[in-house]
């Protein structure tokens, strides 16, 4: 799994870039577990759903030569199936954050490599090479990171909407945008004046 870095703490500007990018490794990597967690979430209440409605059409209903019997046997049919859905969904699903944490360990590896190397110029002939190199990249590691954490947020919305917290998602969402409405209508009156 790619470790969590705080981007804040580093000092030396080589090691900036490099932390800003393990950083963003290890949030689109969040991201992407957060949203196979919303999907296997979304598949598991939509199989619960049709299983619901089928047997409350199963017990619901009159069905011409259907015994409780036969009703029985197809709703342990259907059971069975549901599980092996289910089963079969949370392996897969596994399988793919498993390979996810895989990508994400060796791009931290390949960056912490290059880091060290890039620590070796640091000396004073290239110095200005890195330094130079750092004063390029380095608004870019910086707009990345951002990046980053907003699609980590977003992932998280949708996680919270695909198992039902849509309430609590809309509610952050009212609060966040209140402030701005409050502003443009002070805008507003002070434009009019």
């Amino acid at each position: 799994m790619a470790r969590s870095i705080n981007f804040k703490e580093t000092t030396m500007s080589t090691q900036n870039i490099s932390t800003a990018a393990i950083h963003v490794v290890g949030q689109y990597n969040d991201a992407g577990k957060t949203l196979v967690s919303a999907y296997r979430t979304g598949v598991q209440r939509l199989l619960g759903g049709a299983a619901s409605r089928y047997s409350e059409f199963l017990g619901a209903r009159e069905l011409p030569m259907v015994s409780e019997g036969v009703k029985a046997r197809l709703l342990s049919a259907q059971e069975k199936v549901n599980g092996f859905l289910v089963s079969r969904l949370d392996v897969d699903t596994g399988r793919v954050v498993s390979l996810m944490d895989c990508v994400a360990t060796g791009a931290t590896s390949g960056i912490e490599s290059i880091a060290s190397i890039a620590a070796r110029f640091e000396a004073p002939l290239g110095a200005s090479l890195v330094d130079v190199f750092n004063r390029v990249h380095q608004p870019i590691a910086d707009v990345s990171v951002k990046i980053a954490d907003t699609v980590a947020a977003g992932a998280k919305k949708i996680e919270s909407r695909v198992a039902g917290n849509d309430k609590a998602v809309a509610k952050e969402e009212a609060v966040k945008a209140k402030p701005a409405t409050r502003r443009a209508r002070t805008s507003r009156a002070v434009s009019k004046v």
